[in-house]
């Protein structure tokens, strides 16, 4: 098995030593040959959306070693992930990440769609635009066969479109971003907060599972620091994403209170942008008090009536979930230390060359290097502070700190014994040898794994 590097301060690249690509950015022109064989392969656009996108990702990674490609680094990354989602692969974060977020928008509208089968319409309608233009398009073209294709065939909304998160600020409907249409709609932004923190619940307990990382409970404050940086492997989404940090904090805050306090993905429905529900009065209409953290909340909301919206469907949804994925940190810890047993450790394919490659005290790989990006103080603070704000409905932070510090500190802590398989591998050895390691950005060399995602 060969050793990969994951850049991750960019959107991340596949490949190995890439060269740099051309100044000018747009389509990537196809040759004729090129889209004679995509006609070929996928009947003139019609079928085999997987051997289309192989085909695709290959005359990618020839003009990418070639440093011919003319695709900015979000058009690029689409297409190296969209080939390990229409191919559900089971070990790709990436593909875990959107099967999750598409299960549980579905599921939050009640809708049942075969996901591989609006997979492969999205698909074909990316092939057919190639194959009409003669080029690989740019992300904002391909949003449009993506996003219209979900809304048409899928009965989706951008709320609930796995992509939101990290295509953000990119247009799709005239000049009108994803996350300006999020914005504009209290409904959507609840749903895209409930079904984004879901899915990086799922890719980051994946990431434990897949590489036996540890979480130990704590005080508030460690605990969200060692859950931000497991989600930072599972889904570096979460640092290279344009989303603003208040939303940002919000989603990672619903995702902590799901995967650590075991609460409903969808939410408080008595707590919602900063407005605690106290009831109805005498004559049987809501009542709403606004706490200290409406201020700061990303959505202002304008009256009762939509807070008592929000309040019906978050009652609704409380049981929402995506498939059988595991939404709590500590049956991951479980799963992982099981696998830990057998003497071996699945590696996610963003990290293998070969489909289904494991590692195992007993066997020695060739370099795997995790090169992630420094989680942003200002994120972990702005997250801390959100979970503080819900579980006290809206007091400071200040005055709740040392409360929940001392609660928290009586926890017992909770111990990976799979992250001992990861240390031992990669403790003391050569460069001769095998060795997996983690870089940061913001660091310096390599560390260890499982202590430098902890420090």
């Amino acid at each position: 098995m060969r050793g990969v590097t994951i850049q991750r301060a960019s959107p991340p690249q596949l490949q190995e030593n890439m060269k740099e690509s051309t100044s000018t950015t747009g389509p990537l022109k196809l040759t004729t040959s090129q889209l004679a064989q995509l006609s070929a392969d996928t009947d003139g656009g019609t079928a085999n959306a997987l051997l289309g996108y192989e085909d695709m990702l290959s005359f990618l990674n020839t003009a990418i070693a070639d440093g011919t490609n003319t695709l900015d680094s979000q058009s690029t990354f689409w297409y190296e992930q969209a080939i390990t989602i229409n191919g559900n692969d089971p070990t790709s974060f990436g593909n875990i990440f959107i099967h999750a977020a598409t299960d549980y928008g579905l599921a939050w509208d009640d809708k049942s769609v075969v996901f591989q089968n609006l997979s492969d319409k999205i698909g074909l309608a990316v092939i057919s635009g190639t194959l009409q233009t003669g080029s690989l398009q740019t992300i904002n073209s391909m949003l449009e066969d993506d996003i219209g294709t979900s809304l048409q065939y899928g009965g989706m909304t951008v709320g609930g479109w796995g992509g939101s998160f990290y295509y953000w600020d990119t247009p799709y409907q005239g000049t009108e971003t994803v996350g300006e249409a999020i914005m504009a709609d209290p409904a959507q932004y609840d749903k895209f907060v409930a079904t984004t923190a879901n899915a990086i619940v799922v890719a980051g307990n994946s990431a434990i599972e897949q590489l036996g990382l540890t979480f130990s409970t704590g005080s508030v404050t460690n605990e969200v620091n060692e859950f931000l940086n497991i989600l930072n492997v599972g889904v570096p989404t979460i640092v290279d994403s344009a989303v603003q940090t208040d939303v940002k904090a919000e989603v990672i805050a619903r995702a902590f209170e799901e995967d650590v306090l075991g609460q409903s993905a969808a939410g408080d429905p008595n707590y919602i942008n900063g407005y605690l529900y106290l009831g109805n009065n005498w004559f049987g209409d809501s009542q709403w008090i606004a706490t200290g953290a409406v201020s700061s909340s990303a959505i202002k909301v304008t009256d009762n009536a939509e807070l008592d919206a929000l309040r019906a469907t978050r009652i609704s949804e409380q049981d929402t979930k995506s498939g059988d994925a595991a939404t709590n940190i500590y049956s991951a810890i479980g799963i992982a230390a099981t696998a830990a047993a057998t003497g071996q450790l699945t590696l996610p394919s963003e990290l293998q060359k070969a489909p289904g490659a494991t590692i195992s005290a007993s066997q020695t790989t060739s370099s795997v290097s995790l090169n992630l990006p420094t989680v942003p103080q200002s994120l972990v603070n702005a997250t801390l502070q959100d979970i503080l704000a819900d579980i006290s409905h809206g007091l400071t932070s200040d005055f709740l700190s040392p409360l929940v510090n001392v609660v928290s500190t009586g926890l017992t802590d909770v111990i990976n014994v799979a992250g001992g398989v990861l240390n031992t591998l990669t403790a003391g050895i050569s460069s001769t040898t095998s060795v997996a390691t983690t870089s940061h950005h913001a660091g310096s060399g390599n560390h260890n794994l499982l202590e430098s995602i902890f420090k």
